[in-house]
């Protein structure tokens, strides 16, 4: 994989691969240390940075094609995963950059799942509430005219005001959201 990386990066003229820390490039035997040391590289030199993962933080190699079919592809072939995948990649690094990438794509999958959950059928609410749940979200999917929908929302709800979260409380005892940030 590096050598193809590195010979096709060649044949754009101006791409270079880079590795962590501090974006460092690298060629050669430096591509396969740093793609076994740090399981990414990044490719500089298009119109916005490419990082390939061999290995991307938080899921399993036995996981890429379920993580690969739930992406974006883009008219150039290439394919960005879903906000919920990229926040779990997110989550765990510590880093500003990340919190706020986190911030931003839990916005991208609020306003998706305020688009969907109204209308989704139990199955596909499940999937997604398994995936991505917090209070917004699920007094969206109580408008959901499925009976069983509405009961995998308020058993959420139930569950995350026992541990303690005021808005899904709020909710439960049908204090209007206008009520709410």
């Amino acid at each position: 994989m590096c050598r193809f990386l590195e010979e096709h990066c060649v044949n754009f003229g101006r791409l270079t691969i880079h590795r962590l820390p501090g974006w460092t490039p690298v060629t050669g035997s430096g591509l396969i240390d740093a793609n076994v040391e740090v399981g990414m590289l990044r490719i500089l030199g298009l119109e916005l940075p490419l990082d390939i993962f061999r290995r991307p933080n938080e899921f399993e190699a036995d996981q890429f094609d379920e993580v690969f079919h739930r992406g974006t592809m883009h008219r150039d072939g290439t394919t960005l995963p879903h906000p919920v995948d990229l926040i779990v990649t997110k989550s765990l690094t510590n880093r500003d950059k990340d919190f706020r990438d986190v911030a931003f794509l839990e916005s991208v999958t609020r306003e998706e799942y305020f688009a969907k959950l109204p209308t989704a059928t139990f199955e596909e609410a499940t999937f997604m509430l398994e995936r991505y749940a917090e209070w917004q979200v699920l007094e969206t999917a109580l408008s959901n005219p499925s009976h069983e929908v509405q009961d995998l929302a308020i058993g959420l709800l139930r569950e995350f005001a026992g541990a303690g979260d005021p808005f899904s409380r709020d909710i439960l005892e049908g204090i209007p959201s206008g009520d709410r940030p």
